[in-house]
């Protein structure tokens, strides 16, 4: 299995959305900032997840035609 463009983003965005989890642990913002911060960690986190969902689906359906 080789790496396509749609995971390395999958994996970037899953990255992102750790890190953002990290800085919002150790800021002083003010709580409206950190909701803000943490909505986008989960939009991130959520990409990561459809794309990678996606991308199973994709080769599961490519195999089981390999197969017939």
């Amino acid at each position: 299995m080789g790496f396509s463009p749609k995971l390395i983003v999958a994996d970037a965005a899953l990255v992102i959305s750790i890190g953002l989890a990290f800085f919002i642990q150790k800021s002083s913002f003010p709580d409206d900032v950190k909701i803000g911060l943490v909505i986008l960690a989960g939009i991130c986190l959520l990409v990561s997840v459809i794309i990678n969902l996606v991308s199973a689906n994709q080769n599961r359906r490519e195999r089981k035609n390999q197969q017939k």
